[in-house]
Order: C-alpha cells, then sequence, then structure tokens
C-alpha cells in the first residue's frame, strides 16, 4: 500500500534532479566530434550514464511524428530520432554531479550508475545468447531498474545515506535495509518514477517483483542482482542462487557462465577507470560453497501498530474498489504492520491445481522467490488448504508432525521451516493463498504475529468478496 509521502514524492519529482557526471561531458564531446563515431559507441557512452540516459529516452518518447506513433524503448533508436545536436544539448542543459552533490552521495551516485551500467551489459549478453529479438531493448531497462535509488540520491534524501550504508554489511539484504531506513519499497518508487515519467514499458514492468516469472524481465532483474554482487565484492549470501537461476535460463553448466561473467566484467573495468570507479574482481572460483552461506540475520523487523490498522481500516470500510490495490494494501499490512519479512499472495488456478504468486511484498531481490509457481497433485499441506478454509502456522510444536508434508520446492524455495499460510475463499471457491514468512529462525513467530495474520486475511477476505456481488455498504 503506498504512503502520502510515497505519492507526493513521486507526483512532485522531476527528471531534471538527476545529473550527468562529468566524465560523460567530457567523452561524449571527445566522441561526437569524431565524425566516424558508430551509433553503438555513442550509445554506449550514452547508457554509460543513467542521468543523461533518461533525459534522451523521455525527449525521444514526446517526440510527435507526423504519421504513426509508437514507442522507443532503445537507446540506439532515441540518438538515431534526436540527432547528436540534440543529444550535445541535452547533456550540456544537465546539471553536474560533482557540482551538485556532496562528496559521499557522489560516491553513493557513481556507484549506482556503475551497477546500472553493468547491469546493462549483462543483461545485454544474456539476451543476445537468448537470441532476443531486441537485445538492446532489454540492457536499457536493466539501466534504469535501480532508478528509485539513483533518484533518492540526487534528491537529497537523508535516508538513501543511512541504507546505502546499511547495505555495506554483506549480511544486509535489501528489503530489510529499506524497511529499517526508508520506510518505502525503492521498487516502488522506480516504477511510480518510471510511469510519470512514461518510460518504456519494458523498463517499467521489470521493476515489478511479480514480473519475475516472464523471461524478459527476469533477465533484467537477475543481472541488477549480479551487478550488486559484483559491486559488493561476491560476498553477499544468496548470490549462488541468483547464478544458478542465470545458469537454467541461459542452459549453460556454470563454469561457462563465469567465463562469460568474466568477460562482461573485463568491458566493464576498461570504463570503470574513466567514471572513478576501482574494477571489480572476477567472481571467485576456489570457494563455491562460500556463495549460499547462511547467517544469522543482523537485526528483525518491528511490527508496526498503526500500519496494521492502517491496513485493517482500509479493508474494512471497503473503501478499495481494485482487486490488485487491495490485495497490495493487504499483503503491505502483514509485511509492515506485523514485521513479516516476505509475503505472498498466490492465485489458485482451480482446472490446474496450480497456485502462482500474484502479488509480492518483500521479495523485491529474490527473483526465484518472484517465480513462485507450486502444482498441488501431489497432495501436501498447500492442497490441504485448498481444499477447506483453513490456516497454518508451522512452527516448533508441529514441526516434527508437519514438515513431510511441505513440498520439496517450497523448502528449497524459502530456506525456512516456520511461516504462516492462508486459503482464501470468495463465493464459496477457492481463489487463492496468502502466505508470510520471517525468513530466518532467528527471528521466530510468535502468536501475537498469526492473530495478526488472521484477522488482516480475514478482513481481505471479505473485502474480495465485496469486489463481486456485495455493495459497498455490506
Amino acid at each position: 500500500m503506498g504512503s502520502r509521502w510515497l505519492d507526493e514524492l513521486i507526483a512532485t519529482a522531476r527528471l531534471d534532479e538527476l545529473p550527468v557526471q562529468a566524465r560523460t561531458r567530457h567523452e561524449l564531446a571527445r566522441v561526437l566530434s569524431d565524425k566516424g563515431a558508430s551509433l553503438g559507441r555513442i550509445a554506449l557512452v550514452v547508457m554509460s550514464d543513467p542521468g543523461l540516459a533518461l533525459r534522451v529516452l523521455q525527449r525521444a518518447n514526446t517526440v510527435e511524428h507526423r504519421h504513426f506513433r509508437f514507442e522507443i524503448a532503445t537507446l540506439e533508436d532515441a540518438i538515431h530520432m534526436l540527432g547528436t545536436h540534440t543529444l550535445a544539448e541535452l547533456e550540456r542543459q544537465a546539471p553536474l554531479a560533482e557540482d551538485v552533490l556532496d562528496a559521499k552521495r557522489l560516491r553513493h551516485y557513481q556507484h549506482g550508475c556503475g551497477r546500472a551500467l553493468l547491469a546493462a551489459l549483462l543483461a545485454l549478453d544474456w539476451a543476445e545468447i537468448d537470441r532476443d529479438r531486441v537485445p538492446t531493448e532489454i540492457a536499457l531497462a536493466a539501466l534504469l531498474n535501480n532508478l528509485g535509488e539513483l533518484y533518492l540520491l540526487a534528491h537529497g534524501d537523508a535516508r538513501i545515506d543511512r541504507y546505502l550504508d546499511m547495505m555495506e554489511c554483506a549480511h544486509v539484504l535489501p528489503h530489510e535495509a529499506e524497511y529499517v531506513t526508508l520506510s518505502l519499497s525503492l521498487e516502488a518508487l522506480g516504477y511510480g518514477l518510471a510511469c510519470a515519467w512514461n518510460l518504456p514499458e519494458m523498463a517499467r514492468e521489470s521493476m515489478r517483483g511479480r514480473n519475475a516469472r516472464h523471461p524478459r524481465p527476469l533477465y533484467v532483474m537477475l543481472a541488477n542482482q549480479i551487478a550488486r554482487h559484483a559491486f559488493a565484492g561476491w560476498r553477499h549470501a544468496g548470490q549462488g542462487r541468483d547464478l544458478e537461476l542465470v545458469s537454467e535460463l541461459l542452459g549453460c553448466d556454470p563454469m561457462t557462465l563465469f567465463d562469460r561473467l568474466d568477460r562482461v566484467i573485463g568491458r566493464f573495468n576498461q570504463r570503470a577507470l574513466l567514471y572513478g570507479l576501482r574494477p571489480l574482481e572476477a567472481l571467485p572460483r576456489d570457494e563455491p560453497a562460500r556463495l549460499d552461506r547462511l547467517c544469522a540475520a543482523p537485526f528483525c523487523l518491528a511490527p508496526r501498530a498503526d500500519e496494521w490498522m492502517r491496513a485493517a481500516r482500509a479493508l474494512s470500510a471497503d473503501r478499495i474498489n481494485d482487486r490488485e490495490r487491495l490485495i497490495l494494501a493487504w499483503l503491505h499490512g502483514l509485511h509492515r504492520g506485523l514485521g513479516l519479512n516476505r509475503v505472498v499472495y498466490a492465485a489458485f488456478d482451480l482446472p490446474r491445481q496450480t497456485l502462482r504468486a500474484e502479488q509480492l511484498v518483500g521479495t523485491d531481490f529474490e527473483p526465484r522467490f518472484n517465480r513462485f509457481s507450486l502444482s498441488l497433485d501431489r497432495g501436501g499441506i498447500f492442497a490441504q488448504l485448498m481444499a477447506a478454509p483453513g490456516a497454518l502456522w508451522m512452527n516448533e510444536a508441529n514441526h516434527a508432525e508437519l514438515s513431510d508434508q511441505v513440498p520439496t520446492d517450497v523448502k528449497n524455495l524459502t530456506s525456512v521451516g516456520h511461516f504462516m499460510a492462508r486459503s482464501v475463499w470468495v463465493a464459496g471457491r477457492p481463489v487463492g493463498l496468502v502466505y508470510a514468512d520471517r525468513r530466518s529462525s532467528d527471528c521466530a513467530l510468535d502468536a501475537r504475529a498469526y492473530q495478526g495474520f488472521l484477522e488482516l486475511s480475514a478482513l481481505a477476505e471479505r473485502a474480495l468478496e465485496c469486489l463481486g456481488p456485495c455493495s459497498p455498504s455490506g
């Protein structure tokens, strides 16, 4: 559920707040002075600076054509449409990061731009391997995927500094750092800005975790994940799973993937020095087991009673008449109100007997989790929940008795033994299931959280009923 502060921030945000880097000015002038420079070479300079790329893309998409209207979704097309004179003018009109950002924020901004470039190069490489119809469209979406983070840095919000400082710890995941320091989702902010600024559909939709079920947005998400791991020195827990998923998607063995990663990082390092960044290390081969080491949770998410009450009032007052907004209000109430790290609403396909993730909160940086899909044809605890209205709190008391009934795929995906789940029934038939956990056994679920989970889910179920035949008055 969005906050008034987030809505106001998006409504008042200006794209021209995002600066370009001084080195971009020098390099662009140099490449444009070369009459033989190819469009691809020019586009690489623009792609190296997300602030400039955004300006070029938006300007190209505001140009009216006499005969047709289409969306410009690649930098090459945007530059070709605008011409080099307009490109140079757009760059000259932009503020310089070195002039408008203090030293600490400038360092963070440069690192954010560097990660965006590496993500774009990775996504481009993978899309070409996959023989995508427009690889550069995927590359551009990857470049802009961390828009929320870059905007907060440029905007001057002190909370983003605290977020990035917390992210220096290898054991802190982005979801939790956002919860503690930002009180908002960077995914929600980036998506809101992308919509407000009319960015291409591919760039927008790749910012929504639920679209990880589709290959092209998934490449974008994974490219940003791997770029984040590379910039952290390959020391983040969970990076092994991301690499494994990339390997599966590309249909290549891990060593082949590692070799390709090294080549892309080599290409990135050639440009890194131009932008004041240290060259990145190659992916280590000698300690594969450490890629997914389990670490103690550095902190647990604190429940926020006001957030729970806010969601409860919205759901009980029947004020939400849009199904997607209703489900998100419910999930945000569980996530923020009860301190539940990961919350998923999975829609139930009755003919296929399948649960598939539809809305997710707290999983922005977990592409594999966002692809959740479970067939119920083998029975188990989730099949039982969908057969009749019911709920379950898997905890220490019942774990020995019920653990064997939890599908192996779910165990491997969540890596937790304790969770909450409840089936959702509307008009006498099962329509979905809500799942929640606290990610780590260090942050135990408790009876109070379970009661809040049940109460808010009951309100959401009634609200979903009211989207059908029942009136707002009930």
